[in-house]
C-alpha cells in the first residue's frame, strides 16, 4: 500500500525550541544517530553559517523520510517577526501545522500571528508547549494562559485515548460528532476513535496540546503519534499540478524551484506550464529534501515536497501544470495577506562593485519577490522593502557570504501607496517602426484594501482574445507606481475598455508598452486629486495594569486610534487600537524597555489609510512623474516613416480608438 506524504510545519517564535525539536524528532526516526544543539551549531537543520552563528532559522528547511511506511515531510521555519514572509509561504503547503510555545515565555504576539495565519489558510494545529521541564515555569498559570489563547486547546498525552479519560469528555463538548457517539454509551473502536479525532483536528474543532520538552524528550513520543493518528484527505490523482513555495539558488546561482504537488505526477525532463509564461519550461532533475542533501527522483507524487532544477522561471505562490495542463487549468497565484511597510535603500561599501550589487539583488528578489526591487536609474540608486533590522542584518551577512560583497543601508523609510478618488480613460499607444497596439483602459476608485481588481469589457470583434489576455496580465504583472510619490498604486478597479492591433506589424511585448502608458496616462490626467496613502499598524499590547494610563497616553500621542481597554486577569490588561506606522518604528524597543519585558506588544497591518500631512510629503519626496522614463505616461505615434514621442496631454487627440 503506498502512503500520501504528510508535509508538516514546525512554527515558533525565536527561541521556542523548534530546531530542537526537529533534532528530537528526527532522533526518535532514527535518521540521525546524535541529536546536535542548536548553541554548538551542530543541528542537521541550521546548516547555514549565520544561523550558527545567531541560534535562529533564517530560511526554512525541508526534511523527508519514512516512518512505519508513512512518507513524511517536515519543515523547519524561521521563528522572527522579521521573517514572516517566508512562514506564510510554508503555511500555503503543510498538512498539519506543529506549534511550539515554550513554557518560559508563553503565548508571545508571534504565536498569535502563526496562530491567524493557520486559521487563515485553514491549517490544522498541534500545540506543543516546550520547556516545561524549566523549574521556574508555573505550569497551572501556564495551562490559564494557553486556554485564554485558544478555547480548542486540550491537553493531550499518550493516556488521552483511554476510557474514562478527561481528555474524550472535553473533546465531547467541542465535537458534535463525537459526542454523539459518546451519548450512545457504544464501545467505540480504536479505528474509529482514531478516525474521528482525526477529523477533529482536521476541521480545527480541537488543538491537542502536549506539554513537555524537546531537550528530554518529554512529550515527542505523544506528537509522533498524533501525527500518524491523523489521515489526510485523498487528493486528487489526474492532472498534474504543483505549487511553488519557495525560490532558491545552488552555489553556482542555478535556479532550484521548492514545490508541493498537489496533484498527479511530476517527472524529470517533463515540460510544464506557468499561467503568466509564454515559455517552453522544462524540469531537468527532481529531488526529495533530506536535510543537508537531496536525494534524487524521476517521478514525484502528489503530496511530494520536491527541489526541481532547469527551471528558469516561477515565482513563491505560483501554480505549475505538466502534460496535459493548459495555463487556464491552473489555479490564480497565492498572494502573502502581509506586505512590508519599510523601504531602505542599499549602497555596497565598495562603489566599484554596485553594478555587480544590483545583479545579484535581482537574483535575491527570484527567491523573495517581497523584496520590491526599486532602482532609480537616473540617480543610480537601489531600494528594497524590508519589514524589520533583522532581515537587513541577515541581508548583509548573506551577500558577503554568498557573493563577497558588503553592504550597507541607509535610514529605513515608510512604504507609501495611492490611489485615485474619481474616475478616468487613460489611453496607451505603441507604434515605433514595425510595432503596433493600443488599449484603453477605464480607472475606477475601489473600496479600502481591495488593492488592485482588474476586469475585461473589451468585445472580441475589437481585439483578438490572445491579445486581451496579454494586456490582462500586463495590468497584474508589475507593481504600477502613482504620479504624486512614485509610490505604488492601490484600491483601485481597473477596465479594459478596448485594444487595437495591426498585424503583421503587432509583436508580443506591444501591449506591454501601450498598457503599462495608458495606465500612467490616466493617473496623469486626475493627478490633482490622487490621494496618498500611508498605512496604519493594528496593535494587541497586554500590559501589567498600572502602565496602561501611559501606554494609552503613548499611543495618543503618536497620533493613534484607541479601543476600550480588556482585563485578562487579575493584573494584567489588554490595549487595542491602530496607530500611524511612520510614527511607531522606534516605539517597540521603548515598550520593553520601560515594561522591563512584561508586556507584549503585536503588530498587524490594518491597512492603508489616506496620509494625514499629504502635501508635507510629496514636497519632502519630490517626485517627478514626467521625468521618470521607466514608468512614462507619454505614447510613441507613427509619423513620416519613424515613431515619436507624444506628451500624455496630447494622446487623447492622438488616439486611434474612438469609444
Amino acid at each position: 500500500m503506498t502512503f500520501q506524504n504528510k508535509t508538516i510545519g514546525v512554527f515558533s517564535h525565536v527561541d521556542g525550541g523548534k530546531t530542537t525539536l526537529m533534532e528530537a524528532i528526527l532522533y526518535k526516526n532514527h535518521i540521525i544517530e546524535q541529536v546536535g544543539n542548536v548553541n554548538k551549531g551542530t543541528t542537521v537543520l541550521d546548516n547555514e553559517p549565520i544561523e550558527r552563528r545567531r541560534k535562529i532559522t533564517f530560511s526554512s528547511k525541508p526534511v523527508s523520510f519514512k516512518s512505519h511506511d508513512q512518507p513524511y515531510t517536515f519543515i523547519d521555519t524561521p521563528g522572527h517577526m522579521d521573517l514572516t514572509f517566508e512562514m506564510e509561504r510554508i503555511l500555503q503547503v503543510v498538512d498539519i501545522a506543529i506549534l511550539i510555545v515554550s513554557a518560559t515565555d508563553g503565548i508571545t504576539g508571534y504565536t498569535e500571528t502563526i496562530s491567524e495565519l493557520c486559521e487563515q489558510y485553514q491549517v490544522p494545529v498541534l500545540l506543543f508547549v516546550n520547556k516545561t521541564d524549566v523549574e521556574t515555569v508555573d505550569i497551572p498559570a501556564l495551562k490559564q494562559e494557553i486556554s485564554r489563547f485558544s478555547a480548542q486547546t486540550l491537553p493531550f498525552d499518550h493516556t488521552s485515548l483511554n476510557p474514562d479519560h478527561q481528555f474524550l469528555e472535553d473533546w465531547a463538548m467541542l465535537d458534535d460528532d463525537w459526542l454523539e457517539l459518546m451519548l450512545q454509551s457504544k464501545k467505540v473502536s480504536q479505528t474509529k476513535q482514531h478516525q474521528l479525532l482525526s477529523s477533529a483536528i482536521k476541521q480545527r474543532k480541537i488543538m491537542p496540546t502536549i506539554y513537555g520538552s524537546a531537550v528530554t524528550f518529554a512529550g515527542v513520543s505523544d506528537l509522533l503519534m498524533l501525527l500518524d493518528i491523523i489521515e489526510l484527505d485523498e487528493l486528487n490523482q489526474d492532472n498534474p499540478i504543483a505549487q511553488i513555495y519557495k525560490i532558491s539558488h545552488d552555489k553556482n546561482n542555478l535556479t532550484q524551484v521548492h514545490a508541493k504537488i498537489i496533484s498527479g505526477q511530476f517527472h524529470s525532463k517533463e515540460k510544464v506550464t506557468l499561467a503568466q509564461s509564454e515559455n517552453n519550461l522544462k524540469i531537468n532533475e527532481i529531488f526529495y529534501p533530506e536535510g543537508r542533501k537531496l536525494t534524487k527522483t524521476t517521478t514525484a507524487k502528489t503530496g511530494d515536497i520536491v527541489v526541481m532544477t532547469g527551471l528558469t522561471e516561477g515565482s513563491p505562490g505560483e501554480f505549475m501544470g505538466g502534460t496535459g495542463v493548459n495555463q487556464t487549468d491552473l489555479p490564480k497565484p497565492i498572494s502573502l495577506t502581509r506586505e512590508p511597510v519599510y523601504e531602505v535603500q542599499v549602497i555596497a561599501k565598495d562603489t566599484s562593485q554596485f553594478d555587480e550589487m544590483i545583479s545579484h539583488f535581482y537574483l535575491l528578489a527570484d527567491e523573495d519577490p517581497m523584496l520590491h526591487l526599486r532602482y532609480k536609474k537616473d540617480l543610480n540608486e537601489l531600494y528594497i522593502s524590508i519589514v524589520g533590522t533583522i532581515q537587513m542584518d541577515y541581508l548583509k551577512e548573506t551577500f558577503l557570504e554568498r557573493f563577497n560583497i558588503a553592504i550597507d543601508f541607509l535610514s529605513p523609510s515608510v512604504l507609501y501607496k495611492e490611489t485615485i478618488t474619481e474616475p478616468v480613460i487613460g489611453f496607451g499607444h505603441f507604434e515605433p517602426l514595425r510595432h503596433y497596439s493600443e488599449v484603453a483602459l477605464k480607472l475606477e476608485p475601489g473600496q479600502p484594501g481591495q488593492g488592485i481588481i482588474v476586469k475585461n469589457n473589451c468585445s472580441r470583434e475589437e481585439l483578438d482574445i490572445n491579445f486581451q489576455s496579454r494586456i490582462m496580465t500586463h495590468l497584474t504583472e508589475k507593481t504600477h507606481l502613482g504620479v504624486l510619490t512614485g509610490s505604488p498604486i492601490t484600491d483601485l478597479t481597473i477596465t479594459l475598455l478596448s485594444g487595437r492591433a495591426h498585424y503583421p506589424e503587432t509583436k508580443g511585448g506591444d501591449f506591454r508598452e501601450a498598457t503599462y502608458r495608458a495606465i500612467r496616462q490616466g493617473l496623469m490626467k486626475i493627478r490633482a486629486t490622487n490621494h496618498l496613502l500611508e498605512p496604519w499598524f493594528a496593535l494587541k499590547i497586554t500590559v501589567p495594569s498600572d502602565l496602561i494610563g501611559k501606554v494609552s497616553a503613548d499611543i495618543t500621542r503618536m497620533g493613534g486610534e484607541l479601543d476600550p481597554t480588556t482585563e485578562i486577569s487579575a493584573d494584567s490588561t489588554l490595549i487595542e487600537g491602530a496607530v500611524p506606522v511612520s510614527n511607531f518604528t522606534d516605539y517597540p524597543l521603548t515598550f520593553a524597555s520601560f515594561t522591563k519585558n512584561k508586556g507584549r506588544l503585536t503588530t498587524q497591518l490594518k491597512g492603508y489609510f489616506p496620509a494625514q500631512n499629504q502635501t508635507e510629503l510629496i514636497n519632502t519626496i519630490n517626485y517627478d512623474p514626467e521625468s521618470d522614463l521607466e514608468n512614462t505616461a507619454n505614447s510613441i505615434f507613427f509619423k513620416k516613416g519613424k515613431g515619436y514621442d507624444a506628451h500624455w496631454s496630447d494622446v487623447d487627440d492622438l488616439r486611434h480608438i474612438q469609444l
